[in-house]
């Protein structure tokens, strides 16, 4: 007769999970990757982080196009005008604004950048209001912003796959799996729940996390997308976030946005989906 080891997770000492809030050591830290290095991404992941909680795919079934079409598009494979007009209306900013994103010369990672330009150097700032805006990307592009933006508020309610590979960007989770021999199917499914050690110890020395950390943003239920919330209280979590983003700084600060925290109990939780962003 096998025997078949207890979960690591249903180890854990809580009998309820929690609802994630953002305060994350590896939420903040793909939080703050994106915010970094938004101007270096391919346009498709862009996008997609724009367009969260929906998905490039079920956009494109919307719309009645091909998931390949519109990936090609965002690779400048081809033109594509009425899918990028199709686009730049769903994000609700000018077509050009989505020729700029698709056809502007990306900014190399930090990671990879060599010894910082002069002061001098550095390129003017865009102006978006008079297009044709120069062919480089600098994070400041309409859409740019607003993945940025969802990110900040909304990164509690992405599935901990997700949240990872922003976190390691602009090494994927595939890359990552290869370099440590560990394989990636084990790796996914260490982030959907069902959790190997060797992944575990490996990927928070990757993250600079520790296993309560990494083990939090498996196992915490993720929270609803502000998309998918009231307009009242979505209205309410942007105006706290934006509020704490301008408060002065020091030990008089405003606290940041915070969500409510809710615990929810294990046995009504669905498994976490995955979102697909080319990790």
């Amino acid at each position: 007769m096998g025997y078949s080891s207890p979960s690591l997770y249903g180890q854990l000492p809580t009998a309820t999970r929690h609802e994630r809030d953002g305060r994350n050591t590896i939420e903040r830290l793909a939080t703050d990757v994106v915010r970094r290095e938004v101007a270096a991404m391919p346009a498709s992941l862009v996008v997609q982080l724009a367009l969260w909680p929906d998905e490039i795919a079920a956009w494109a079934r919307e719309i009645h196009a091909s998931e390949s079409l519109v990936y090609n598009m965002l690779a400048a494979r081809k033109p594509y005008a009425r899918t990028r007009a199709q686009l730049a209306e769903r994000l609700e900013v000018g077509i050009s604004v989505i020729d700029h994103l698709i056809e502007a010369r990306r900014a190399v990672p930090t990671p990879r950048r060599g010894p910082a330009p002069a002061a001098g150097d550095a390129a003017e700032p865009i102006d978006w209001s008079r297009p044709p805006f120069p062919r480089r990307r600098d994070g400041t592009n309409p859409v740019e912003r607003r993945a940025v933006r969802v990110v900040q508020l909304d990164v509690a309610s992405m599935p901990a796959a997700t949240v990872v590979g922003l976190a390691i960007w602009p090494e994927s989770l595939s890359e990552w799996s290869r370099a440590e021999r560990l394989k990636s199917s084990v790796v996914w499914a260490t982030l959907a729940g069902s959790p190997s050690a060797p992944v575990r110890d490996a990927l928070a020395r990757r993250l600079g996390a520790s296993l309560r950390e990494l083990d939090a943003l498996v196992t915490d239920a993720r929270a609803t997308s502000l998309a998918r919330r009231p307009p009242a209280v979505r209205a309410a979590i942007e105006a706290a976030f934006d509020a704490a983003r301008v408060a002065p700084a020091g030990p008089e600060a405003a606290p940041p946005a915070r969500r409510p925290r809710v615990a929810r109990p294990r046995s009504v939780e669905k498994p976490d989906d995955q979102l697909g962003l080319d990790f």
